[in-house]
């Protein structure tokens, strides 16, 4: 993974923070400490789109008869899947507090 702020390489045993479940999961960049996360509402519809996807294709598989809206919801699945896998992307939900440098910057005015 590309961390989308600091742009750095991510591996998957650098992670040491990590909260929430399920969909809502959200990891810690070990770089810049800002909490990255993906769309919740994405991941479902991946996941029923992909799901979607293979019950036409086996009712199409078993019931030939079928295929007059077997094929058109297979077809419709798949451009949701593959729209969906695109749209999903790290972003981020939370920055870390910025330093407050007002001191240093005063010296210098």
């Amino acid at each position: 993974m590309i961390c989308p702020h600091c742009g750095k390489a991510i591996k998957v045993d650098m992670i040491e923070h990590q909260r929430g479940k399920g969909f809502a999961a959200q990891i810690q960049c070990p770089h810049c400490q800002v909490w990255l996360g993906r769309t919740p509402w994405l991941l479902q519809l991946k996941m029923v789109s992909f799901y979607l996807m293979l019950l036409a294709v086996v009712v199409v598989w078993w019931w030939p008869a079928s295929r007059h809206f077997g094929i058109p919801l297979g077809i419709l699945a798949l451009i949701a899947l593959l729209m969906s896998h695109l749209m999903d992307q790290l972003k981020v939900t939370e920055k870390p507090p910025v330093p407050d440098d007002s001191q240093q910057r005063q010296k210098y005015r």
